[in-house]
């Protein structure tokens, strides 16, 4: 039913849209669109050094996290696990990707305003990212396939702490904690219809990137003009793997009850470190001296190991409303500052969002054809900046507008505010502002079009 449903939209949308003046697919619009986006995703990945993140939460494990979810679903809090409406691409729960029948290639970026805060200090920072760049392909009535390339995590600190060496305070040792790099994620997704409604997905993920890491000190005791600088430089390669399956059950007028979940398999990946002592000027840029204490070993980095559901009911080309609930399990996870030597919490999220869509098959009104989408999240994290057992809690409001192009093309454009961790009992806390801007081009690529 949902597949004839989509088959009639899109014939729709090729003949009777009034912003384009044909019924055949535009080679030229296509060619254009991938030119843009590939110019558009290699310009916002020069912003990586100014990363999005740019927090001192960020130094467990491999860093923090990115949303792992596109502006379609940032825009209603972050659902996805059991909604999808076979136009958009589902990067959350790669079994939905079965209800996708025609090309889908999604582009995505991101900027952030964040003002952090602690007891001595205030600073706002800007950064802004690549969101995503996917390419979703229909193998077979029943199978879908999907690559891509996301940030995965950050990492991008920077702390410093005093300690006196007299009660006069006159001499004093000042502690240095820096870090800084980046994890990106390439997947290969399937999706797989079994039966009439019910769906099952494997993602295949191969994780790379950087995270140096350095301690220093430096005794203002004796005017020295120079640090001491411990340095670890890590290096990830690696796979990792999550399942997804999915259900839908028809109520009545095209109205119909959706059920999913995920989970990652994978709670560990290979990596490599090389350590070094080195001795640097006050401004850390120039070594006076640099000295290999380990050279390049082995070890095994523990990835949080996540695991969520969804439920949402929608009526076809109309409307959809849902909630996801997911919980991260952090407790095998470095503590990389070594500000606590408790064990990582399990960390929850809940999210829930919908959309509306006026009216699908308006001619007249371009505004009726345009969908509005509104989403909240509520997190408890893994983050315990004062070490007082007080996890910061997240909570934002997200909207936004899928505007129509031409066939079954959008423009997403995501808002989210929302703040994170409160300082009389977190010891700092973050308000951020999120803009997410992506590109949704679905499009009969690779089929052959009959015409009747």
């Amino acid at each position: 039913m949902q597949t004839k449903l989509t088959e009639r939209a899109y014939k729709y949308c090729m003949i009777y849209n009034p912003l384009t003046s044909n019924c055949l697919i535009n080679k030229m619009h296509r060619a254009v669109f991938i030119v843009v986006s590939f110019c558009l995703l290699f310009l916002c990945s020069n912003l990586n050094a100014q990363s999005i993140l740019n927090s001192p939460l960020s130094y467990i494990g491999m860093g923090e996290l990115y949303p792992a979810e596109p502006a379609t679903n940032l825009m209603m809090g972050g659902i996805g696990v059991s909604n999808s409406n076979g136009i958009y691409a589902n990067s959350i729960n790669p079994a939905l990707l079965a209800r996708n029948h025609y090309t889908v290639f999604e582009v995505g970026v991101n900027t952030e305003l964040k003002t952090l805060q602690d007891y001595r200090q205030k600073q706002q920072v800007f950064g802004g990212n690549y969101e995503s760049l996917q390419l979703t392909l229909p193998i077979s009535n029943r199978w879908t396939a999907s690559i891509g390339i996301r940030p995965h995590s950050a990492v991008d600190y920077t702390t410093k702490s005093y300690r006196r060496l007299n009660l006069l305070g006159v001499d004093s040792l000042i502690y240095g904690y820096q870090g800084k790099g980046s994890i990106t994620k390439l997947s290969f997704a399937n999706g797989f219809r079994i039966g009439k409604e019910f769906y099952l997905g494997l993602e295949a993920n191969y994780l790379f990137g950087t995270v140096n890491r350095n301690v220093s000190t430096q005794n203002m005791s004796d005017g020295q003009f120079y640090k001491i600088q411990l340095e670890n430089l890590n290096s990830y390669s690696d796979f990792s793997f999550k399942a997804g399956l999915a259900y839908r059950k028809s109520l009545k007028n095209d109205i119909f009850v959706n059920v999913g979940a995920t989970m990652d398999l994978t709670s560990e990946m290979s990596a490599t470190q090389l350590n070094r002592f080195a001795i640097m000027d006050l401004s850390g840029m120039n070594m006076i001296n640099a000295d290999t204490l380990r050279n390049t070993y082995n070890f095994t980095q523990n990835l949080p190991v996540t695991t969520r559901f969804g439920l949402s009911l929608e009526k076809i080309a109309a409307w959809m409303v849902g909630i996801d609930y997911s919980q991260t399990d952090w407790s095998k996870v470095d503590n990389n500052l070594g500000r606590s030597t408790k064990q990582l919490p399990v960390s929850t999220k809940w999210s829930i969002g919908g959309e509306y869509t006026p009216d699908f098959t308006s001619v007249s009104n371009y505004f009726k054809r345009t969908t509005y989408r509104v989403g909240f999240a509520y997190v408890k994290t893994p983050y315990d900046f004062s070490s007082n057992g007080n996890y910061a809690i997240d909570k934002n409001l997200s909207f936004g507008i899928a505007f129509p192009l031409r066939n079954l093309s959008y423009f997403n454009l995501a808002y989210q505010v929302g703040k994170r961790g409160v300082l009389a009992d977190n010891g700092m806390e973050e308000q951020y502002h999120r803009i997410t801007i992506g590109l949704t081009l679905s499009d009969l690529w690779f089929q052959k079009q009959k015409i009747n």
